[in-house]
């Protein structure tokens, strides 16, 4: 996960929806999200690490494997990406919320 920790502090203001999507982070994601599966369901950081995941995957336009991980969390906000907003609340639920509708009428990768 520190690689795609990483890559947000420096990057994710630069770099708009186009670092996001580059085959780079999609491969650094698909990473953390490989290691995330097997990680201890129980371990104090996970739910932080699904965050994260779950708002690149949203960026990546990745909308159903995003809900997937805003599923297994809930509206903790003091985790990545959510930390830097000052309104941390409204910040992470305009972002589960599009996913959410947005996952209703993503198409499977062809």
């Amino acid at each position: 996960m520190l690689p795609v920790i990483a890559w947000y502090e420096n990057h994710a203001d630069e770099l708009g929806d186009a670092g996001f999507r580059s085959p780079q982070v999609r491969e650094l994601v698909d990473t953390a999200l490989a290691d995330a599966a097997l990680a201890d369901p129980d371990h104090p950081r996970l739910p932080e690490v699904l965050h994260l995941l779950a708002y690149f995957l949203y960026r990546q336009g990745r909308y159903k494997a995003a809900r997937e991980q805003f599923r297994q969390v809930d509206g903790f906000t003091e985790a990545l990406p959510w930390l830097y907003s000052f309104v941390k609340p409204l910040y992470y639920r305009a972002v589960r919320t599009k996913t959410a509708r947005k996952a209703l009428t993503e198409r499977r990768p062809g």
